[in-house]
């Protein structure tokens, strides 16, 4: 950790802020923690899917859908938002392993882009008879 973590530094004309990364140092770093998660997750997966009883549809399927959530996120950079992202993976899953989520969280957390969006407006609302 440098001595000039979270202070602003002046660069040329310009005043430049440094922050400290959360865990990893460089890109490589955050890389490898992204697949140990990964790896960990998938090796929870059987578990999880038994435990939540996701029945309805195969483990390949359910392994596919943990790995879509994975590469959704393929194109981010920054290493300290990979890194958050890491740690909220990683509080999930001790979140499954001592059963906090019900079954219906965990379906509308994984298959939240199959779900219809609500209607906004009033027409919306009232042309769909919630108004």
């Amino acid at each position: 950790m440098s001595a000039t973590a979270g202070r602003v530094v002046r660069a040329g004309s310009a005043a430049v802020r440094t922050v400290a990364p959360l865990k990893s140092n460089n890109a490589a770093e955050a890389r490898m923690s992204v697949l140990q998660a990964y790896k960990e997750f998938q090796r929870l997966t059987p578990k999880f899917w038994w435990d939540f009883g996701l029945h309805d549809m195969p483990l390949g399927v359910f392994r596919a859908v943990i790995k879509k959530q994975f590469t959704k996120n393929g194109h981010l950079t920054d290493v300290r938002v990979v890194d958050r992202l890491v740690g909220e993976t990683n509080m999930h899953m001790e979140s499954i392993r001592m059963a906090y989520y019900n079954p219906d969280h965990v379906r509308n957390y994984l298959f939240a882009e199959n779900v219809e969006a609500k209607p906004k407006d009033f027409l919306s609302k009232f042309l769909n008879g919630k108004e």
